[in-house]
């Protein structure tokens, strides 16, 4: 059975010694496990084994002098020496094992290392020790002491330069949580590092002093990380200083400082990264985004922006931003979100968005944003965190307002505000004005009647010859008797809602925009169009239209409406407008029709 066995764990066994011959019964060994042990190095490259051993692991054992030694005879490709006390090594020492690829000395107290030539090792940790130098690479002829080695690990010891460097094949290089004040030009370019593409600097232990341009000056680059380094990108980095890094996908720039970077520094930063695909900028003091920032960054897919100070987001931002599926704005300052923050393209496109941790200001303004996370459940993430900064321990999504208030806008409101103070300032003299207000219209409309529909007929081309606002229950009198005689005889063109407004569009933008593109406004009293608070919404919207342009509405009152059940627009209007009214009987219709067109300058 021994002689069928690959793998032997002997992991914390209080072993101190091996004897000679101890694996000489396991001829396919490929994995021994030795770490958690008190062996020596003495003990551990004596071992002679009969196969080819893939890994040998002697983590954790204390070891701290190492040595040549030439009694070992096996052949290891990786080799886990992590967390002893190796203080001075000589590379030299691995001679014994020519065909290690991989070597993990992470952990230890190492000071003092000695390279040699390891022509097949292509995976190198050195993290967490004591190197002040970066490690020789280069041989007596400016060969490569390293020449397959694709990854080298140098995190966390105390390097703050980088001098000859002869690494060909390095593609991964992590110097992050190092002592670099300065990065000099050309430091990571193609001709010191021709293959590398992931470069981590990140969390230095001194601050950074100077970016020089063309530091990172590197085609190939993929990713480049300085992310928590606290770096002032307005005064510490060069313009330049990611020149020539046209391939670089993923950026990690966080927790760094662009309080004070503005638009055009920006630009010129990493206006040359069009390829990005990824950009973390969070917890960087950004406090404002223009609306062209990320225009060029059309290739983006990832953008992170939360724990910022964000107060507000230009309207359309990231529109021009065709591959963005994952944007995170949380815990900024961002107090509301309306219908044009994003763009349609943007709402359809996008998977995950975070916004949630700002202090919204739960208005009228909120109203669309909130419809679009209660729609949108797998989009918005924690959405009980979504809070409302202006009314204490509610959700914006338990927040409760009426639409309809909304309709006319804050604008509207403050409006209402304002007329309502100077009525109880001035109370007799707007009644006055109030009283006889419709009346002087009248009267001066009837002094300009003709040279107005001179101006009507010279101005602009309508949509519609007549806008007719009416009660929904009065629908079939328009369709069986209005329509019949004034599109089918008089060859006019009417807007009815149920048949003419816009299908999918806010109906108050309907009323709106009918009423603005039609020469005429008819409107049709009745106790239903009393009752309906839409018509009196069209009502009260075509005063302010008519009154803009100078003209008067047509009023027809198709059945009597009691003075009691009417609202005071209407009785307004019946005050001030001579109405047509519509009777039964053949010569009572026929002066109903002759009347409706005087009055729409048939």
């Amino acid at each position: 059975m021994s002689k069928a066995v690959q793998v032997v764990d002997l992991y914390n066994n209080g072993l101190v010694h091996i004897v000679d011959g101890a694996f000489d019964g396991y001829p396919k060994l490929e994995w021994l496990q030795l770490g958690g042990n008190r062996l020596i190095f003495k003990d551990v490259f004596s071992v002679n084994f009969l196969g080819n051993v893939i890994v040998l692991d002697t983590e954790c054992n204390g070891l701290q002098m190492i040595g040549p030694s030439s009694e070992a005879h096996f052949s290891v490709r990786i080799l886990y020496m992590g967390w002893n006390n190796i203080e001075t090594l000589d590379l030299a020492t691995f001679n014994v094992t020519p065909n290690v690829s991989d070597l993990f000395l992470r952990d230890n107290k190492l000071y003092d290392l000695t390279t040699a030539p390891m022509p097949n090792l292509r995976h190198l940790n050195l993290g967490k020790n004591r190197l002040f130098d970066f490690p020789e690479t280069c041989n007596s002829t400016n060969g490569s002491l390293f020449p397959e080695l694709v990854n080298l690990t140098l995190d966390s010891n105390m390097l703050s330069c980088i001098d000859q460097v002869c690494l060909p094949k390095v593609q991964n290089l992590d110097l992050s949580f190092n002592f670099f004040q300065y990065i000099g030009s050309m430091t990571f370019s193609v001709q010191h590092f021709p293959s590398l593409k992931y470069l981590y600097l990140t969390q230095m232990q001194i601050k950074m002093r100077y970016i020089t341009r063309y530091a990172f000056n590197h085609s190939g680059l993929v990713r480049l990380d300085l992310g928590q380094n606290t770096i002032d990108f307005n005064s510490t980095v060069d313009d330049d200083a990611f020149a020539g890094c046209a391939g670089v996908l993923h950026l990690m720039l966080n927790l760094n400082n662009f309080e004070s970077v503005s638009e055009a520094k920006f630009s010129r930063l990493f206006g040359e990264l069009t390829k990005l695909e990824h950009l973390d900028i969070s917890e960087s003091n950004v406090g404002v985004i223009y609306s062209k920032t990320f225009a060029n960054f059309t290739d983006l897919k990832w953008l992170y922006l939360y724990g910022n100070a964000l107060t507000y987001i230009p309207d359309g931002a990231f529109d021009g931003m065709q591959n963005l599926t994952n944007l995170h704005l949380d815990n900024n300052r961002i107090q509301t979100i309306s219908r044009v923050t994003f763009g349609e393209k943007v709402v359809k496109r996008i998977r995950v968005l975070g916004l949630r941790g700002n202090p919204y200001q739960c208005t009228c303004g909120i109203l669309w944003f909130k419809h679009w996370i209660e729609s949108s459940p797998h989009t918005f993430r924690d959405r009980d965190q979504y809070m409302c900064a202006n009314v204490p321990n509610v959700g914006l999504l338990d927040f409760v307002l009426n639409e309809q208030a909304c309709l006319l806008g804050s604008d509207a409101a403050s409006f209402t505000i304002a007329v309502t103070c100077v009525l109880l300032s001035f109370l007799l003299l707007f009644v006055i004005v109030c009283r006889f207000r419709w009346r002087m219209r009248l009267w001066l409309y009837e002094a300009c009647r003709g040279s107005r529909r001179d101006r009507r007929h010279k101005g602009l081309r309508y949509r519609y010859d007549v806008f007719v606002a009416y009660a929904a229950e009065d629908l079939a009198w328009v369709q069986r008797e209005l329509l019949p005689v004034l599109e089918g005889e008089w060859g006019l063109r009417l807007c009815v809602h149920q048949r003419d407004f816009e299908a999918g569009k806010h109906i108050v933008d309907n009323i709106s925009d009918c009423v603005s593109h039609s020469e005429r406004v008819v409107l049709v009293f009745s106790p239903h169009f009393a009752r309906s608070e839409w018509c009196q919404f069209e009502l009260k919207y075509c005063q302010v239209d008519v009154m803009e342009r100078d003209d008067v509405m047509v009023l027809v009152e198709l059945r009597e409406t009691p003075s009691r059940d009417m609202t005071g627009a209407m009785l307004a209007v019946l005050q001030t407008t001579t109405y047509i009214e519509w009777e039964d009987g053949q010569d009572a219709r026929q002066s109903f029709w002759e009347r409706l067109r005087l009055a729409l300058d048939e």
